[in-house]
């Protein structure tokens, strides 16, 4: 069965956070990560488009596929998660466990997804330092 893509694959590809229901895959592109629940593969692409809204203005760049760097991207996928956690569990972290856990716990606490503050993320997006490759 074919899983649709994660919309945080970018922090899972590079191992440095968790899902519990991710899935790697090999796509013509070289390594991805797929969704095993519909439901959640829905509730994080959501999440991930009004993070980007969110953060594109602060970066001076349009939702533009073809003119968009890819870091910008990453940023988004990184910095939003680790903001939402700093929102949600009050902890500063590097790291997200269970990125799914994570969502779960935001729209539990603002009572959906479309009262997570996303501008409050901005900062923590903005702010997120990509490592060098070596």
């Amino acid at each position: 069965m074919e899983y649709p893509k994660c919309a945080f694959a970018a922090p899972l590809v590079a191992a440095t956070f968790g899902c519990a229901r991710a899935e790697a895959v090999t796509r013509r592109g070289g390594p991805d990560v797929a969704c095993r629940a519909a439901e959640s593969g829905r509730r994080c692409a959501e999440l991930f488009e009004r993070l980007k809204a969110a953060s594109l203005p602060a970066f001076g760049v349009e939702d533009d596929p073809e003119r968009m760097p890819h870091s910008v991207l990453v940023k988004i996928q990184h910095g939003g998660l680790l903001g939402l956690q700093r929102l949600v569990d009050g902890t500063p972290a590097d790291t997200v466990s269970d990125v799914d856990a994570l969502v779960g716990r935001a729209v539990a606490r603002y009572t959906g997804l479309e009262a997570v503050p996303c501008a409050d993320l901005v900062a923590d997006i903005t702010g997120y330092r990509l490592r060098r490759r070596r």
